[in-house]
């Protein structure tokens, strides 16, 4: 039995409101966060936001995998998982305007927990949609596709704090109505027919098999390449400064060689996604990815200038962004059985929330005053790792 891959008005509406779930959290995470915890205590906000930043991060693995589990049920009795998604976007708004309320480091913790609930209430399931939907042989191009909704995100952290948007309860509201502007179409329009593979909703049987060992091999393989990102992510901006020798503030240049980077990684993955698909395979994309990671990772150590790091982040920025899609398309052929699509791919999922453990680790064991460099060249190797054992998995291609 074989399916049609989904309609372009499928796959339109899922990646808006695909997009529409980095609205829902980068704006906040990235900004409107960093601003209550300010207002409520400002002389220990640091604190406070490590704080947040860790509470957030355990209620949020919690909650996927149980939103997963959730959005698996309602998935076997009616083949849909709309309705979870639904919830969460109805509970998402009640928790900013609970954040916005909050006025005690208290209050907020418990604020941000339930928002952390919200979001994976609809990240979860909007993910196993993925898999339930788009065909093995378009997986890649679609999870190449999705590379937009990063950028997408930070676009809309810009326009939620325009001068129009003057006071904290006109960034909350004009970041609720982006938000469910990208997600309704989805939950109003789309029709979810379980074309992901041959079986439907009723379909209890793991075909064809996968080996644990695989599993296991995919979910570290991720986590690993993840644990370089965050690395990345944290450590970039200070390293484009250190070689930064022109007059001014560093933080326009370094803004702009990141967006540039962006845009690039943003094409090189959609056309990678769509040539993986054409070729029937995936391995050989996420080795090549590999090769760039490390690569740009060592290049940024041994670079002394700032064209050179830029270079070398744009490198390594692009085969993070390959690697990360490819390797979601992968993974969701692995999965063992359809009926449990939400709460396997939930536990996966935990690889984005467990780096953010990363940046603390390598900021105590770095020696003080030895900059950055051996920074790099660590990451390199636990993205070399997380590539072998990728290219090690051998129950697809």
């Amino acid at each position: 039995m074989s399916f049609a891959a989904p309609g372009r008005g499928f796959v339109a509406l899922y990646t808006l409101a695909y997009c529409g779930l980095f609205v829902a959290f980068m704006p906040f995470v990235t900004i409107l966060l960093q601003v209550k915890v300010a207002a409520i205590d400002p002389a220990g906000r640091v604190a406070l936001l490590g704080w947040v930043v860790l509470g957030g991060a355990v209620v949020a693995s919690i909650a996927n995998v149980a939103a997963g589990w959730i959005s698996d049920i309602g998935w076997r009795r009616s083949g849909t998982r709309r309705p979870t998604i639904a919830i969460g976007l109805v509970t998402i708004v009640i928790a900013f305007a609970a954040i916005h309320g909050a006025t005690t480091a208290v209050t907020l913790l418990a604020a941000v927990a339930f928002w952390q609930v919200a979001l994976n209430l609809m990240f979860a399931p909007m993910v196993a949609v993925l898999a339930d939907e788009v065909p093995n042989r378009a997986k890649g191009q679609v999870s190449g596709l999705l590379g937009i909704s990063h950028p997408v995100g930070v676009l809309s952290a810009s326009v939620v704090t325009l001068p129009l948007f003057a006071d904290a309860a006109a960034r909350y509201t004009a970041n609720v109505v982006l938000m469910v502007a990208m997600i309704v179409p989805f939950l109003w329009a789309a029709r979810e027919r379980g074309m992901g593979s041959d079986a439907g909703p009723d379909t209890m049987i793991s075909t064809p098999p996968v080996g644990r060992a695989d599993l296991i091999r995919a979910w570290v393989a991720r986590l690993a390449m993840q644990a370089a990102g965050n690395g990345l992510t944290a450590y970039a901006f200070f390293h484009f400064a250190d070689r930064w020798q022109g007059g001014g503030d560093a933080a326009g240049p370094v803004a702009r060689a990141m967006a540039v980077v962006t845009g690039v990684a943003v094409v090189a993955t959609i056309l990678a996604g769509r040539w993986s698909d054409r070729m029937g395979l995936r391995r050989p994309f996420l080795g090549l990815a590999t090769l760039l990671v490390a690569g740009g990772l060592i290049g940024m150590a041994l670079s002394q200038g700032f064209v050179g790091v830029s270079v070398a982040y744009g490198v390594c920025t692009i085969g993070l962004s390959v690697f990360l899609a490819l390797h979601s398309a992968l993974a969701m052929q692995l999965l063992p059985s359809p009926a449990t699509r939400g709460r396997d791919l939930g536990v996966l999922n935990l690889t984005n929330t467990l780096p953010a453990c990363v940046p603390p680790l390598l900021a105590a064991i770095v020696p003080p005053g030895s900059g950055l460099g051996p920074v790099f060249v660590a990451l390199a190797g636990v993205a070399a790792v997380g590539g072998v054992l990728a290219l090690s998995i051998r129950s697809r291609n």
